[in-house]
């Protein structure tokens, strides 16, 4: 489905101009209120300068009481056009020396050290200090800059910065006309690539449980048959053995071989049905290390002599599945691997605890509606030829063989991913052409298994 261009897509960066604009906007704002308080900090900074500078002048002079001597030092401050007012005290508060440029008097009250802030002007109070004892007070008055020139500075600011911002609007709006509709169609590809994606994994997945639920039903259906047949054929050799009596020794030998043949189809017909899920299983609890331990006869008889063996059981965990089915699996799989190595090679054997917070490789694919939690990893590794991408992706359908005519039906896999399944276990395989095939299985953990 081709999915209509959104007409507002062209709003983010319109917003995001608008953004910018506003930040500009502000920041030219606060650069103003930074000179502002920058000026008037240095103006202050510069008045008390003064102040210490002349409270340190007449320190002699107050203590003399010569004021014309610190009127002096108050006349040398009027080359200062800032400054409109100055005033030396002795302790008392008695002004002794002053000048007034212009507006009201200098107070005679008696004054505080600190910094006053008026309309249009600034005060300014430093003690002076004899041996860190105060012996008089100096004050000055400076004045501001009005406060219609700094308004009409910081005006320019603003509106210089206000244009720069309507630039970048300008811009960006004519950006977002150009590159709008490039936007909206790489959306638009990226979103039916995912779609694409996504139905191709949902049809492999419909395609591959069709596949084997067909399957399944054909050789369930004939399985079932056949083993109804292989059940009369028992029976009539028993009625057989019964009719001949004790003393048809060789007709007996015959109808033995007979008997034990039916009961390894027998066995092939169960092991069919369980590949079809229409076998009931006798599940029981077992931990696959001591499985795997049991049967290290058996494999090794299997496998030959020009195979090496090497196991590592550290699985502690419980699981619970068929075991003779598992048995059947285990010797299945180390048979296939000694089939991968005609001159010899390692079979290795593994068993681990593991969780798993993630599905094995490729079991999505198969429909698995993977459960997380603790498992039992079974890996059966060979050093053998190996397989393809494309042979190692079809190694479990039925029928599916790479063996020449008569070495194999495959279903050896086929019945092993079968089996695994019905016991809510994966089967995964990962093969290297020339370095081997490694073909893991991951059992549920059976929490209420037998301690030991």
């Amino acid at each position: 489905m081709i999915l209509e261009p959104r007409k507002e897509s062209w709003s983010l960066p319109v917003a995001a101009a608008l953004v910018a604009a506003a930040i500009l906007l502000l920041a030219g704002v606060l650069m103003a209120f930074y000179e502002e308080q920058l000026y008037s900090a240095q103006q202050l900074k510069d008045v008390r300068g003064q102040a210490q500078i002349l409270a340190a002048s007449v320190t002699a002079a107050i203590v003399f009481d010569d004021s014309g001597a610190v009127q002096e030092h108050l006349d040398a401050l009027k080359v200062n056009p800032e400054l409109v007012g100055a005033g030396v005290y002795d302790k008392s508060g008695r002004l002794i020396a002053s000048f007034v440029r212009a507006g009201a008097p200098l107070p005679r009250d008696r004054l505080a050290a600190g910094v006053t802030y008026a309309s249009g002007h600034v005060d300014v109070v430093e003690p002076v200090l004899q041996d860190g004892a105060g012996i008089g007070i100096v004050f000055l008055r400076a004045t501001t800059e009005p406060a219609e020139r700094r308004l009409a500075r910081y005006a320019g600011l603003i509106l210089l910065v206000t244009m720069g911002a309507l630039v970048i609007l300008v811009l960006s709006l004519s950006q977002a006309a150009l590159t709008g509709r490039a936007r909206q169609l790489s959306m638009v590809n990226v979103r039916l690539q995912q779609e694409m994606e996504e139905r191709r994994k949902t049809e492999e997945a419909l395609r591959q449980s069709s596949k084997m639920e067909a399957v399944g039903q054909l050789s369930g259906g004939i399985a079932h048959d056949f083993n109804n047949l292989i059940m009369i054929v028992k029976g009539n050799l028993r009625l057989l053995r019964k009719r001949l009596g004790p003393d048809a020794v060789r007709a007996d030998n015959y109808i033995t071989s007979a008997d034990e043949a039916l009961d390894r189809a027998a066995a092939l017909t169960q092991r069919i049905l369980a590949f079809s899920r229409r076998q009931p299983l006798s599940p029981a609890p077992v931990r696959l290390s001591d499985l795997v331990a049991g049967m290290a006869e058996l494999i090794r008889h299997s496998v030959g002599e020009k195979v090496v063996i090497a196991t590592r059981l550290e699985a502690q965990w419980w699981t619970r599945c068929d075991i003779n089915q598992m048995e059947n699996v285990i010797l299945n799989l180390a048979i296939n691997a000694r089939d991968a190595m005609p001159n010899g090679g390692t079979l290795s054997v593994e068993t681990s605890d593991v969780t798993l917070a993630l599905p094995p490789p490729e079991t999505e694919d198969l429909g698995s509606g993977f459960v997380r939690g603790d498992y039992i990893a079974l890996v059966v590794r060979d050093t053998g030829e190996g397989m393809p991408d494309d042979v190692r992706r079809r190694a479990v359908d039925p029928f599916f063989t790479t063996k020449p005519l008569g070495k194999g039906t495959g279903l050896g896999l086929s019945m092993t991913f079968g089996f695994v399944r019905q016991s809510n276990g994966y089967l995964t395989i990962a093969s290297t052409p020339g370095e081997g095939t490694a073909v893991t299985l991951h059992m549920p953990r059976f929490q209420e298994g037998p301690v030991g």
